[in-house]
Order: C-alpha cells, then structure tokens, then sequence
C-alpha cells in the first residue's frame, strides 16, 4: 500500500452524517497511522447489505418483493428484513447499476479537498468497500434456486462498477475492500434455516477468482471477515478463528493479484489465546494483517485481546470487531484513541 507502515484500519462504517466530516474527524485524529480511510458509509448505505436490497433489488421488474420493512427501508429485527423472490419463469436477470460508483466519485472528491488541505496525511488512499456476492444476496432470497440466478448477476455488476471506478478516479489513490460475512456464517453450520453449508466454499471460491482481477495492481485490495453485528454483535460466536483464517488464507492464495491486507475478526469477550491459535496456519506473507481487537469495552480490553493474539501471531495493525456506524458519535474520538494507542503499543 501507499502507506505500509499504517497500524489502524477502520472497517468501513463511521457514525457522523456527512462523508466530509468523516474524512477531516478520522484523518484528523488518525494522522499517518491509518493506511485508508472509508468514508463512513453514511446516509442509506449505514445499513451495510439493505443498501443493495432498497436501491437494486426492490424495484427491479423480475423481483417480487415478498416483505419490506415496516417502515421507510431500515429492519428493526431480523423479522424485518427485504425479503424478495424472482418472478416466476425467471431465468436470468440483469442490474444496470448499484450506485457504488456514483458515491465513490463524490466522496472521493470531499476526500481529495481533505487531503490537499493536510487534514489528511499524505499517502492515504480512499477506502471503498464492497459486500461479496454471497453478502448481498443470501438474507434476501432464500430460495437457492434464485440465488443461483441472482448471485452472478451481482458479481457481473459489481466487477463493472469497479471498472467504472477505476476508470474515473487514480488507482494510487484507492483501497478497495471486499467485506465478507455471511459466508463464515453458513459455513459455521446452519445458522439460518435456508443455509447450505456443504455448497458455500464453492460459492466463496467463484467471485473470489474473478473480482479481485477487476481491481489494478496500482490500487491496494484487502478483505475484511466479519461475523456480523446484526441483530447482535457478532451474529453467532465463532469458535476460534479457524475459519476466518481457512477464508484468509484462500483470498491471498487466489485472489490474481497481491492481497494487501485482511481483517479478522474478535469477539469482545474472547481474550483467550485458543481463539488465537488458527493464527499459527495464516499464510500472510506480506499481507497486512488486522485483527479487530477493539470494542466498547475500552482500551483495557483491546490490550487483552492484543496480547493473547501476540502469541500466535507478532506483527499486526489495529481494527474494531466490526464497523462501529452504529456507535454514539460522541463516542468516535474515544474509539480512535484506543485504536491509535494499541498499535502504538504493539510497535514498541
């Protein structure tokens, strides 16, 4: 990356209202030792995977939308999710766009102003995320027989969003981050009742082998592993991080082109070095690795699960468990300080 030595990566999700105050509040108080910055995922796109369901699947003519949430596009609960269905005869369907491209054009141009300006350090790229495949589409359609149309579609979308992308803003200045989480939890057992556990690492390995080759070689590429925070944090616990690794391992193995980073991630109350121990199969090479040891029991916290994962593994940067939009803004400068103050840590 543009800034290798960076120790803190924020996931994705910032809790203010505006791209700009996300890009001068965490460029500020991050200064140098963030490699990327996101722009917060605000506004509609605060609830990760809803975005994609609200603004290309819920009005498209082959989708029947079964349920939406009770009120505007935000679910209060599991039970109060997009649910849609492909309209019978179905066979293969088609999305003009995502809207991914539109947002990263404008908030790389507040991120840009930022920058010149120093509020942030030279060198750090604009960090832009995207939902797998899986992501986007499993909670949605729980018929596989409509994933298995949907899925690919999405892919294909995605991969020209990205192309859009690059072929509107500088490679150099830009992280893409491929966000994955429902696949652990399908492969964890059968969390949900629609889960095909047996089916899902082959459904990993399709979009891995062909999306991470869309991304330039100029541009950096990570992958954040998630366990989710939706309707708890994390959805389900894993048992150690054996999966995430299994996943991490495959992204840097198969990915056609230099992963820069991964991101795994830590439940707040495994500071146990069993959860740590799959660190010793991880075969990063000289992948940046994060661990996302923060979380809203401070920095006393953060230090415990540090210092257990120091065992298995010595060199690692700083990330919350998750993307922390839905904290209190008032909140943020705290998270920020833990974050800066454990890598700080580390590197001693």
């Amino acid at each position: 990356m543009a800034n290798p030595k960076g120790n803190v990566l924020l996931v994705g999700s910032v809790p203010l209202k505006t791209v700009d105050e996300v890009f001068r509040t965490c460029g500020r108080l991050l200064g140098s030792d963030v490699a990327s910055l996101p722009d917060g995922e605000v506004g509609d796109r605060s609830y990760w995977i809803v975005y994609v369901a609200y603004h290309t699947f819920f009005h498209h003519p082959s989708v029947v939308t079964l349920q939406k949430p009770n009120e505007g596009w935000k679910p209060t609960s599991m039970d109060d999710l997009f649910s849609f269905k492909l309209k019978d005869g179905v066979k293969s369907i088609r999305f003009d766009q995502l809207g991914y491209a539109e947002e990263a054009a404008k908030s790389y141009r507040a991120f840009r102003t930022a920058r010149d300006e120093g509020v942030i350090a030279k060198g750090v790229r604009f960090q832009i995320a995207f939902p797998f495949p899986q992501d986007a589409t499993f909670l949605f359609f729980h018929e596989a027989a409509d994933r298995a149309i949907v899925e690919p579609a999405y892919e294909e979308v995605l991969g020209r969003e990205i192309d859009t992308i690059f072929r509107e803003l500088p490679a150099e200045d830009l992280a893409i981050q491929f966000d994955i989480c429902t696949d652990l939890l399908e492969a964890e057992g059968s969390y949900y009742a629609w889960s095909q556990p047996e089916t899902v690492w082959e459904r990993y390995l399709r979009p891995l082998h062909n999306l991470p080759r869309h991304v330039p070689e100029k541009a950096a590429l990570g992958y954040h592993f998630c366990y989710g925070t939706f309707p708890k944090k994390p959805v389900i616990e894993p048992k150690d991080l054996g999966l995430s690794v299994k996943f991490a391992n495959a992204a840097i193995a198969e990915s056609g082109r230099h992963v820069d980073y991964v991101q795994l991630t830590v439940p707040i109350q495994r500071d146990d070095e069993a959860y740590f121990k799959p660190l010793q199969d991880l075969k990063a090479g000289d992948t940046r690795v994060f661990l996302g040891v923060v979380n809203s029991d401070g920095l006393a916290g953060a230090r415990r699960r540090a210092q257990a994962a120091r065992k298995y593994l010595k060199d690692f940067g700083i990330s919350a468990e998750c993307g922390f939009g839905r904290e209190l803004p008032e909140r943020l400068p705290e998270l920020l300080k833990i974050h800066r103050e454990v890598a700080d840590e580390l590197m001693k």
